[in-house]
């Protein structure tokens, strides 16, 4: 236990000298959208295409440890996920190969974004002022329902790859695109789920975000309204 005290103590010693005491909402939400942009650098790099992808997602893992630390419990069950994420996304890069380093890297991934669509829910709802920072998880919140969209998508096609005509040499990205396309109500057509399994999860996908929209902005609202009477 002292141990554990003690690394926690660290790390708020290394977030106060390399965030400068300043909130982590912000980088967090950066390491999403440059996951969602990376085709462009991809573009300008395209033979450090796996590298570059690695980075990125491995840049939201630790920007997401570090939105999580506010309490020892919430840095202990972060770092964990976390540290099982980055292990198993470096292991598919080094060996991607192993079928079972396929599955198991959507699956701890989504995990771990499940994890972080827990904490923002939580933050979102004790937090009684609305100001940037509430702002600005709340658009992350969204952006990680789009992510973790994707990655359940890509895992339902590595299990049957007749689930999406896709193709399979940008199955992820695509997949993300598609869970975005989707979760708007954009619905361009121009990926289809095939099998019955990934119109299931199309459907959950298309009522998670009108869900996400209706609930945050009446809780949004309702904060607002009560921080103006008082």
């Amino acid at each position: 236990m002292l141990k554990i005290n003690k690394l926690y103590r660290l790390h708020v010693k290394f977030q106060k000298l390399f965030f400068k005491g300043r909130s982590q909402s912000k980088w967090f939400l950066f390491s999403l959208v440059l996951l969602i942009l990376l085709p462009f650098p991809i573009n300008l790099f395209p033979s450090y295409k796996a590298l570059i992808f690695e980075l990125s997602l491995s840049a939201v893992v630790f920007f997401g440890v570090q939105l999580v630390s506010d309490t020892m419990k919430h840095f202990l069950t972060g770092m964990l996920l976390g540290i099982i994420s980055v292990c198993i996304i470096w292991l598919d890069f080094f060996r991607n190969d192993l079928s079972l380093i396929t599955i198991l890297k959507p699956i701890t991934i989504s995990l771990f974004l499940t994890y972080l669509s827990y904490y923002l829910m939580s933050f979102l709802k004790k937090t009684k002022i609305i100001d940037l920072n509430m702002i600005l998880l709340s658009i992350s919140g969204f952006l990680l329902l789009g992510i973790f969209g994707g990655q359940l998508c890509h895992l339902l096609h590595t299990i049957d790859t007749s689930s999406f005509n896709v193709d399979n040499k940008n199955t992820l990205f695509e997949l993300t695109y598609y869970s975005f396309t989707t979760l708007t109500s954009l619905g361009f057509g121009d990926i289809l789920p095939l099998t019955s399994p990934a119109r299931s999860l199309s459907l959950i996908i298309g009522l998670a975000g009108e869900l996400y929209i209706t609930i945050l902005v009446a809780i949004l609202v309702g904060k607002y309204l009560i921080q103006n009477q008082s």
